[in-house]
């Protein structure tokens, strides 16, 4: 039985000590496949142009917020610019509560088109069970 003590007492510590260690590194390549789709959805928005009817187009995107521990509270800002960009409401997103302000339905179409690039991007990237916030800003107002 005196052999098996220091077993005993050192097995879990072991073990507890590889399970950290191996969720850490998972933890660590997990936010930055986050932080590298966050990055190629800004890099695939910026100065896009919206098509179709209206006259839209992306002036800047910005990501800021926690991709690791808190990826609800991870942010996607992008600013609009051209004529109709002031009918779109201060951080408009697209799945608003029912009853908040909406731009006019031209624009909420445009608007919902580069909302699903976005998060096709965010998707390939890792981002399939979780969905950052991506609100939309006219130029104005940033």
């Amino acid at each position: 039985m005196n052999q098996l003590i220091p077993f005993l007492i050192l097995s879990p510590i072991l073990a507890g000590g590889l399970a950290w260690f191996t969720l850490t590194r998972l933890g660590k390549r997990r936010n930055e496949r986050a932080k590298g789709s966050l990055d190629a959805v800004v890099a695939k928005l910026r100065g896009q142009k919206v098509l179709g009817a209206v006259d839209l187009f992306v002036q800047d995107v910005s990501w800021s917020g926690e991709t690791e521990l808190s990826p609800q509270n991870c942010q996607v800002r992008v600013v609009m610019g051209g004529q109709e960009a002031s009918s779109i409401p201060a951080r408009f997103e697209v799945e608003s509560a029912p009853g908040a302000p909406r731009p006019p339905a031209a624009v909420l179409a445009a608007l919902r088109e580069l909302d699903a690039q976005a998060m096709a991007t965010l998707k390939a990237g890792g981002w399939a069970w979780q969905r950052p916030r991506i609100s939309f800003e006219p130029a104005a107002s940033a």
